[in-house]
């Protein structure tokens, strides 16, 4: 009976040797490399012409160095460094393995292989075709969409005809008859595979150097060895930047620093290695200073303009003109003028600076009894035409309004128009000039009430002051006038000066 089990259990042991021999034996086969297959190693040795990989054990096999050095003829990868490839011959001393394939070292057959295995095939634009490239894909015709050709396609097909990039093939249909290829795959797998050696490298605040890529109305692209940062149009100089290409071009080396990352998206800045000018101008300029500017921009709001280079300010368009309503500064300056303006305050820790150019210019309501009384027949210049009424100038510095309830029909008023009005009346607190027709009934300046004052309280008590007993006075037309033509756009940077 010993017997028996000691045999059984021996033959138990000897069928679980077998299953481990045949076990051990599929997994080495299946385990030995062939042509197409992708391969990973350390790096063991570079000469001048190869790099030598190890792929675990003692299977070596050899690359050519050029294959994966940069357009400029940089070898990125170092002994030590992990290399990846595909295997494109196989003999008994040796094992090639290349970046992509190509004609030189795969044949035909391999183009399916190469679509199955997502392997970057070697192909040569041949000519320019409706909706993209054809391409001569270890010859066989392929064709690549004009989306596929690059990162961001031109339309100058002189960039790629008669040239050779890499391609993967995105379609294999019709037993080969029918393969579409993408070189943005390519390039996209580039950028994706350097994007996390160069992200490793940077750091908030480093100062680096980068090549001006593409330009949009919001900036440039700088490449930083692989990855691109933003550097914006507000951070490329202390002056103002209308358009980046108006200081870069392309593909020009600049010195950057890093301002933020997050999400993989980099923030740059040019002018941030550059001194302040606005800090030092600080020491110069003060509240109340006289100077003399120079016109940037116009804006309906009011007029930038430069006290020192890199220095800027703003005229607000209340503060253009003593005396006279201005409804946009283009209507009293030109880009490029030299005027002179007084600073009238100055915000270090927004950088913003307010000036006046009426602060210089004399009160024309100091002496208005001298120029102006009540009754006069005047010819003035209309200056603009609103809601309210025509505004007109009469003298240097003093507008008068005819009102918009005195217009008579068909009446019609453009600026620069010459007019001949009666002054009704001067009220110089509030520094307004009411304007009439000469031939208007005087009384059209006493109040007139059809009914007592008891039976317009009964049908308008909201006009009524109950305290007073008196009608309320009603100045909103000209209360919202001067608030509309004082009020400055959200988006203004000085609206809080």
């Amino acid at each position: 009976m010993t017997d028996v089990k000691a045999t059984t259990e021996q033959v138990k042991s000897n069928v679980a040797d077998d299953y481990q021999k045949m076990l051990d034996q599929s997994l080495t086969q299946s385990s030995e490399p062939r042509k197409g297959d992708v391969v990973e190693g350390e790096i063991i040795n570079i000469n001048d012409s190869y790099i030598f990989v190890n792929l675990g054990g003692k299977v070596d096999a050899i690359a050519a160095r050029e294959d994966y050095q940069d357009k400029d003829g940089t070898l990125k990868v170092a002994i030590g460094d992990k290399l990846s490839g595909f295997i494109v011959d196989i003999n008994e001393s040796s094992i090639t393995i290349a970046r992509s394939l190509s004609k030189s070292n795969v044949d035909k057959s391999a183009i399916k292989d190469a679509f199955i295995n997502k392997i970057p095939v070697e192909g040569k634009v041949t000519s320019k075709v409706k909706g993209g490239y054809s391409v001569s894909l270890l010859g066989v015709r392929a064709f690549c969409p004009v989306s596929q050709i690059d990162l961001r396609p031109s339309d100058n097909a002189e960039l790629y005809v008669g040239k050779s990039f890499e391609f993967m093939i995105i379609e294999f249909e019709d037993r080969g008859r029918n393969i579409i290829v993408s070189r943005k795959a390519v390039l996209d797998a580039e950028i994706s595979a350097g994007k996390d050696a160069v992200l490793s490298k940077l750091n908030p605040g480093d100062v680096v150097k980068g090549i001006v890529k593409r330009f949009t109305n919001f900036g440039a692209f700088i490449d930083l060895g692989g990855y691109e940062g933003l550097l914006h149009v507000s951070e490329i100089s202390w002056a103002h930047v209308a358009k980046p290409e108006d200081v870069l071009a392309e593909n020009q080396e600049i010195e950057v620093k890093i301002l933020a990352m997050d999400n993989d998206k980099i923030s740059l800045s040019l002018k941030q290695l550059e001194i302040n000018p606005f800090e030092k101008a600080l020491s110069d300029l003060n509240e109340g200073d006289d100077c003399e500017v120079k016109v940037l921009r116009l804006h309906p709001f009011g007029a930038f303009v430069e006290i020192k280079p890199g220095v800027e300010g703003l005229i607000p368009v209340s503060e253009l003109a003593m005396g006279r309503m201005i409804k946009h500064p283009k209507d009293v300056l030109s880009v490029g003028d030299i005027v002179e303006a007084r600073i009238l305050k100055i915000i270090p820790s927004e950088q913003k600076i307010s000036l006046s150019m009426k602060a210089l210019q004399p009160d024309p309501w100091a002496d208005v009894d001298s120029k102006i009384k009540e009754g006069d027949i005047v010819e003035g210049t209309v200056e603009t035409n609103t809601k309210h009424g025509v505004f007109v100038t009469i003298a240097q510095g003093l507008t008068g309004l005819l009102p918009i309830s005195r217009i008579r029909e068909g009446e019609q008023y453009h600026t620069g128009d010459k007019v001949e009005l009666a002054i009704t009346r001067i009220n110089v607190q509030d520094r307004r000039i009411s304007l009439n027709y000469t031939d208007a009934p005087a009384d059209e300046e006493k109040p007139r009430f059809k009914k007592d004052f008891s039976e317009q309280n009964n049908e308008n008590h909201g006009n009524w002051d109950k305290k007073s007993r008196t009608p309320r006075r009603n100045d909103q037309s000209w209360k919202k006038f001067a608030s509309e033509e004082r009020d400055i756009p959200d988006d203004n940077p000085f609206k809080d000066l």
